[in-house]
């Protein structure tokens, strides 16, 4: 009887290190975790003004790729102190604030403070208010200092993230926050890894980009700059949920989904699939009929235009602190990205 593969413990370890690390913005440390990484391969890595961290793998041929993964995350803001100490915020790259009350946070000062999101007590609420979403501007988040303390800390601006916490779920599934997008970084970088080792003529310039979130400008910048030929964008799609019809998900444990759509060139597609079957590659395909909603919508309509394609990992729970993926998932989009570039 075979045993099944078991995920590897280097990727199970980035995992972690790359979702306990903060990135909302410009703030946190998750660009310094990347980086550390990337120079254990002994690759030409240099953290970008705009906050991308951006490598280079040589190659002995012409064809230059691009390798984007966004590493900034959804999160929030400090928009004022009280009197009381209350902080009050507003988010960052759509967080669902559903599932807010309650939440720990870390807020991104000079020196990180911990925090809880409040709201008014279910006793004290009118029936018409139990029946509604609290709106963001309803919501605090409450850190236990002293208002003239906490203000000597805690300043408008500061960005603020969900605290993290990495666990191990049933067989191949972790859970954490910031998978979206962090779990395409893990790929990127295992890719990376697998690629240093082997013989290929195209050049990849792998961009953990900056604020996919809510700008687009790590992808725009360098997309623009760099001497690239095509590019390949590593992100997340929605995994199977309640309610959901088929056409809404991708099912974990199935493969990475390739997708295919109006901004996506078919001849790219095509070749996707190809290396896909013809290395055993599991797969799946979205339909992308518009924007594909990732950095691809930046770099394919950046300069005269630069065919891009997209892989994206299947992932529960979206923009929660709780979100979920299958390591297996990540491993199988890292060698199609690898079988790619080798292919170029």
């Amino acid at each position: 009887m075979k045993r099944n593969k078991q995920p590897s413990r280097y990727l199970d370890s980035l995992l972690e290190r790359l979702t306990l690390a903060n990135g909302v913005g410009y703030a946190g440390n998750v660009k310094d975790v990347v980086f550390r990484e990337l120079r254990k391969f002994r690759l030409k890595s240099k953290i970008e003004r705009d906050g991308s961290v951006h490598a280079v793998l040589g190659g002995a041929g012409k064809m230059s790729v691009m390798l984007a993964c966004h590493i900034d995350e959804i999160g929030f803001m400090v928009s004022s102190i009280d009197d009381q100490g209350r902080i009050y915020f507003s988010e960052i790259g759509g967080a669902d604030v559903r599932i807010l009350p309650g939440q720990e946070v870390t807020i991104l000062a000079k020196d990180p403070v911990k925090g809880y999101i409040g709201a008014k007590p279910p006793h004290l609420v009118t029936k018409k208010e139990a029946h509604k979403v609290l709106s963001i501007e309803k919501l605090f988040i409450d850190v236990g200092i002293a208002p003239a303390t906490l203000k000597k800390i805690v300043k408008i601006g500061d960005c603020i993230s969900f605290t993290g916490r990495y666990k191990k779920l049933q067989g191949n599934l972790r859970t954490a926050k910031s998978l979206d997008n962090r779990a395409s970084v893990a790929c990127a970088i295992l890719a990376l890894k697998k690629l240093s080792r082997l013989k290929h003529s195209a050049t990849v310039h792998f961009i953990a980009t900056s604020q996919e979130e809510y700008t687009g400008l790590g992808a725009t910048i360098h997309s623009y700059k760099l001497p690239i030929n095509c590019a390949i964008v590593v992100d997340v799609t929605f995994a199977e949920h309640p309610d959901l019809k088929d056409y809404e998900y991708l099912p974990l444990d199935k493969g990475p989904a390739i997708g295919r759509g109006a901004t996506i060139p078919e001849k790219l597609f095509q070749l996707l699939v190809k290396i896909a079957k013809r290395t055993k590659i599991a797969y799946q395909v979205e339909a992308l009929p518009t924007y594909t909603g990732t950095d691809a919508d930046a770099i394919a309509f950046n300069r005269e235009g630069i065919p891009t394609c997209v892989i994206s990992i299947p992932l529960r729970y979206m923009h929660t602190p709780v979100e979920v993926v299958s390591l297996k998932d990540i491993e199988k989009a890292a060698q199609l990205v690898v079988n790619f570039v080798k292919e170029l």
